[in-house]
């Protein structure tokens, strides 16, 4: 089957190498999303494994439409008895950009209407709609006069790993954090620390890398668990094979923030991954701190207030890459930021740049290299 599994922008290159990883074939990378293709397998171990995927979705049809009738009968012909029961529920979800259907509600609610009708017409009943929690997602897709629908296995978005219990203003999202992880190189086998850790999302997903922890549990409630076709065989083999690949490492991780209430919400969320207290949480000052005493990752998402001065924030990042430079020798510094000209007072030069999508804001991840004395002298 084709499958399609949609992440952050500028994150597509390394959900590609994990699509790779488990099986997946045929690999085109598109903005914000891959596409892939795959077995039953594939799309099981997809919602369960890959760290940088939001959701997985399966187009199963698209056709081209002249008008709304070809859009409700191209709907309709569709064996939707095949695919859910009468007694599930089922929502859509519709992104519609096209001058052939120009009211978006109204084709929603036709769609709607074909897929009930059709299940009038075979089994003289309709199943229900369910906006909240629906055991069936079907995905209604519209560009100009092409029509794709297809079936969402995922349900909830797979950024919601459930150890987030308690955070703290402007947290970085999951799948971001994990995705800028994978990026940048560190795979669990180096020190990771975060200096400025927030409610410690980079250091729990962090942590679930290094010790070879799945993004989500084997029980939770795929929307694919409800498709008639799943086969709870092959899922428990995807459960069995993909977790045997997992590498589990002892390295050391951890953070530190300044504020007590970043603190405890790190602590607590980390607690629902971390059974044995083996990440190191502290209070403390970034600027009057000392590293840790093996050297690694540092990864940072430094705090960005629109209330301070650009003179303020410039300054910020300015202490912040001269504490960097002095104190952090032999480390490699990854720093997240909304605000570039900031990053660019940093005063390092950045071995490499990633370009993402914080939520609403574009930003950029720099990497630099903290050599002990010059670069020309490291080689």
């Amino acid at each position: 089957m084709k499958i399609i599994a949609s992440t952050f922008e500028g994150l597509e290159p390394t959900l590609a190498e994990e699509i790779k990883n488990i099986g997946g074939s045929k690999i085109k990378i598109l903005t914000r999303a891959v596409m892939y293709d795959g077995s039953r397998y594939t799309l099981y171990a997809s919602n369960l494994f890959l760290r940088t995927a939001l959701r997985i979705i399966v187009p199963i049809e698209e056709v081209e439409i002249d008008d709304m009738d070809s859009y409700y009968n191209q709907i309709k012909s569709i064996p939707w008895e095949d695919h859910f029961d009468i007694e599930q529920t089922f929502a859509l979800k519709a992104s519609i950009t096209s001058k052939v259907l120009t009211h978006s509600k109204y084709a929603l609610q036709r769609a709607k209407d074909a897929i009930v009708d059709r299940f009038r017409e075979k089994t003289g009943e309709r199943p229900s709609v369910d906006l909240g929690s629906p055991d069936f997602t079907i995905h209604i897709h519209v560009r100009g006069t092409t029509l794709t629908i297809s079936l969402d296995s995922t349900g909830d978005s797979l950024h919601k790993r459930g150890y987030r219990q308690h955070t703290v203003a402007a947290p970085v999202n999951e799948v971001l954090a994990a995705g800028l992880l994978l990026s940048v190189g560190w795979d669990g086998s180096t020190p990771l620390h975060d200096p400025m850790c927030g409610s410690g999302t980079f250091l729990t997903e962090g942590f679930m890398i290094s010790r070879g922890i799945p993004p989500h549990a084997p029980d939770q409630n795929f929307s694919f668990k409800n498709w008639k076709d799943f086969d709870q065989r092959i899922y428990d083999m995807v459960v069995e094979k993909e977790g045997e690949k997992l590498k589990k490492r002892s390295t050391t991780i951890s953070g530190s923030d300044i504020y007590s209430e970043a603190v405890l919400a790190s602590e607590i969320n980390i607690g629902h991954v971390d059974k044995n207290n083996e990440v190191n949480i502290s209070k403390r000052d970034f600027f009057i701190s000392r590293p840790p005493e093996e050297p690694g990752m540092l990864i940072v998402n430094p705090p960005y207030d629109k209330r301070l001065r650009e003179s303020d924030i410039i300054d910020f990042y300015k202490r912040m890459g001269d504490h960097l430079k002095k104190n952090y020798q032999g480390w490699k510094a990854c720093i997240l930021s909304g605000h570039v000209e900031a990053l660019k007072s940093v005063g390092l030069r950045p071995s490499r740049r990633i370009s993402v999508m914080n939520g609403a804001i574009p930003a950029k991840m720099f990497m630099f290299e903290l050599y002990a004395g010059s670069k020309k002298r490291k080689y």
